[in-house]
């Protein structure tokens, strides 16, 4: 306990990545214990009940649903959000163009799909509203091959059917950024006729901003979860009782989660299973930890170099 905390971290990340900490144990980082399947401590995550802190609105329970569509032929499965990193250790994070653009594409108008509302940047999206005269007049031209001359009929056309929907201007941008719910509106169209908008305040925290664009609440996507631990996804792929992969949902529960809150980490608990004599896997401390040689460890163990040096007739 008289140590700096931060002397215990020795598992170094990237600048850029967003690492989960929780402060010091009451006890300390350290305990005594036989072994880890008896008495090693519960993971702090799961002991102290933490709290994911992104205010991003995400339902893991919802994407396992029946009435989800096929993604490129396929149910959706864990596996398409979630991707190792070439080392294998980690999953790559997750991004809207990579992972969610294609389900959300962010059309708002059903008969031009194509049409999509920019992600990422208010102001940019701002723009593109306020400039949809052109925007259809583009779509016109280069998606759907309309003659230069037919084009100002197509747009006026366009412009008209939003204005019997939404009535004006403002009105549109509003539903675009705090429609929380874009999709009751659409619920009796068919899966091919519905748009596949999703408004900002779906997924985001969206706040009113006096004379102002809207502000968006940045997401923030933790990287490492438990950055006391050593651990290997590609290692964990098969199960090691049956040879056969190995499903994500034993540890990490994702088809009972709906809140954004939950963190999806494995307790102890699902480690013992394998991690133990009868899972017949090694539990060492080496096999999740590495020495954490604090500064004051790594003075005594100079010192003790030192000694071992003038003992052995060393200059």
């Amino acid at each position: 306990m008289s140590i700096p905390r931060d002397a215990f971290h020795r598992h170094p990340h990237l600048a850029q990545q967003i690492v989960f900490e929780l402060p010091r144990p009451p006890q300390g980082f350290t305990a005594t214990f036989a072994s880890f399947w008896e008495a090693h401590p519960e993971f702090q995550l799961k002991r102290v009940n933490a709290r994911d802190p992104d205010v991003l609105r995400f339902n893991h329970q919802r994407h396992f649903a029946s009435d989800i569509p096929p993604v490129n032929g396929q149910k959706l499965d864990c596996n398409y959000c979630h991707q190792l990193q070439p080392d294998g250790r980690f999953y790559q994070r997750i991004s809207f163009a990579a992972n969610c653009q294609t389900c959300h594409s962010l059309q708002f108008d059903w008969r031009n799909p194509e049409m999509r509302i920019p992600h990422g940047n208010v102001d940019l999206v701002r723009t593109f509203l306020r400039s949809l005269p052109a925007q259809y007049a583009d779509y016109a031209r280069l998606k759907k091959g309309i003659p230069e001359r037919e084009v100002p009929g197509y747009v006026a056309q366009q412009i008209k059917q939003l204005r019997d929907q939404f009535h004006s201007g403002e009105e549109l941008e509003r539903a675009v950024f705090f429609t929380k719910d874009p999709y009751k509106p659409q619920q009796a169209m068919g899966a091919a006729e519905r748009g596949n908008f999703t408004g900002c305040a779906f997924c985001h925290e969206v706040k009113p901003v006096a004379k102002g664009a809207p502000a968006i609440t940045k997401p923030i996507l933790v990287d490492r979860w438990m950055p006391q631990a050593n651990f290997n996804h590609a290692k964990h792929q098969i199960d090691p009782s049956t040879q056969k992969p190995l499903d994500c949902n034993i540890c990490h529960q994702a088809t009972q989660s709906r809140e954004t809150s939950d963190v999806l980490m494995p307790a102890k608990a699902n480690c013992v299973m394998c991690h133990s004599p009868q899972g017949k896997v090694v539990a060492e401390c080496i096999t999740c930890h590495t020495y954490h040689a604090p500064i004051a460890a790594q003075t005594v163990a100079e010192s003790a170099n030192s000694v071992k040096q003038m003992l052995l007739g060393a200059k």
